[in-house]
């Protein structure tokens, strides 16, 4: 008999065999597509809930392509993995929260505060303050990566926010949609920085991976938008001041101000003392793409003229600290490497000792160390802890006395 016929034969036995495995799996296969489209529409509704004006709408709208069906619980999976993983942190929260800070919880953090009207259930943010304020207290907003190597909830990164507040900070975590609600929730901070008697002057947005590019993008966009409508309103043969880094004279912050109530044309963001940029992601455009080009590295080269040229730019640019590990394989390290070196590229030599730009660079850090470093563990701390709160100390709490520049530091 040759190897054909016996093919043939093993065919023709085998066929029923698999016939009769579909027949009895036929159940098993619909209910685990049901529960894949039930899974997908759940996550779907939960998601939009609040962009349609009525539940019907969002029926229409339901995915039904397999694809789509797949690729939503294929991330559904992903993100229940994440939160398997971090399940430690949940016990050292529930420690912290429920045992260490039980009789001070209610001193040391507001949960759910509305930040913008506009939209109440998503503009929520949970503000941590320090055992004691000073009219100097700094206030940084802390805008989380949409990636799911962390949960993107704010609740998550309570232990973070605590040990920013330990070193003297008061921390804003918002929940976000968009790069619309971050504008907001900076707007708030400057709001609540004058309703506590605080320096509205002293604001830092600190943002991880996508949050980074998502900060940077909204932040060096807003003060090239500033530089052009203030050097475009100045009356003609007028110099534009410039009195200081960081301290915009009082006719050009006049001049913001009357652009920000002209009929609302404008739309400017109070002045950020500092950008905190941990791991972050510049060389891809963002999820939305409200600009023409979503892109902090492209923006800064198209407007590289203009960082040449414009003395008003540098008053109303920030301080940054770029933060980065060599073992992060989500955001190569040459992506902060390059954002630092085009800056240092297109500021002007005679200002560039206005300007306070930094990078750090660790040894053995990877893109989530660059928070859970800062929480504490089932131990003590992450052995990077020190590092980091020493380098944003550094960063937020500067020698007076000390120039501003370019530095560039590397650790072990």
């Amino acid at each position: 008999m040759d190897s054909r016929t016996i093919y043939v034969s093993a065919s023709l036995f085998c066929l029923p065999v698999l016939a009769l495995c579909f027949v009895l799996c036929l159940p098993l296969i619909v209910l685990l597509t049901a529960n894949l489209y039930v899974c997908a529409w759940a996550a779907y509704l939960y998601e939009h809930r609040s962009e349609a004006p009525s539940w019907m709408q969002l029926l229409r709208h339901l995915p039904c392509l397999p694809s789509t069906v797949f690729r939503i619980n294929a991330s559904l999976l992903q993100l229940a993995m994440t939160y398997i993983k971090h399940i430690p942190t949940l016990f050292i929260y529930l420690k912290w929260r429920y045992w260490t800070m039980r009789s001070r919880m209610a001193r040391i953090v507001r949960r759910r505060v509305v930040y913008s009207k506009a939209d109440p259930k998503t503009c929520q943010l949970d503000v941590y303050y320090p055992d004691t304020t000073a009219p100097q207290t700094p206030i940084i907003v802390f805008v989380h990566g949409s990636a799911t190597s962390l949960p993107n909830h704010r609740t998550y990164y309570t232990l973070f926010a605590n040990t920013l507040r330990e070193l003297g900070y008061i921390v804003a975590v918002p929940n976000f949609k968009h790069e619309g609600h971050i504008k907001l929730a900076i707007k708030w901070a400057y709001r609540h920085a004058c309703e506590r008697q605080l320096d509205p002057e002293m604001i830092y947005v600190l943002g991880h991976g996508t949050g980074a590019h998502k900060v940077v993008q909204i932040v060096l966009s807003d003060a090239l938008k500033k530089a052009k409508c203030y050097t475009n309103a100045l009356p003609s043969g007028t110099d534009s001041d410039n009195s200081g880094k960081h301290d915009p004279s009082a006719a050009a912050a006049s001049t913001i101000s009357s652009l920000n109530n002209d009929d609302h044309l404008y739309d400017f963001l109070p002045q950020v003392e500092g950008l905190l940029l941990f791991a972050g992601i510049y060389d891809r455009n963002g999820e939305s793409d409200n600009s023409h080009h979503n892109n902090p590295l492209q923006l800064i080269k198209e407007n590289r003229q203009l960082f040449e040229t414009s003395r008003d730019l540098i008053d109303f640019f920030p301080r940054i600290l770029f933060v980065h590990g060599d073992k992060d394989t989500t955001a190569l390290v040459e992506e902060s490497v390059e954002m630092y070196s085009l800056l240092g590229d297109v500021l002007p030599p005679d200002r560039r000792e206005e300007v306070d730009v930094r990078m750090r660079l660790y040894k053995k850090l990877n893109h989530t160390q660059c928070i859970t470093a800062l929480m504490p563990t089932l131990g003590s701390y992450d052995r990077m802890n020190k590092l980091l709160c020493r380098d944003i100390k550094e960063f937020i709490d500067p020698p007076t006395s000390q120039p501003h520049q370019q530095q560039q530091d590397l650790h072990e």
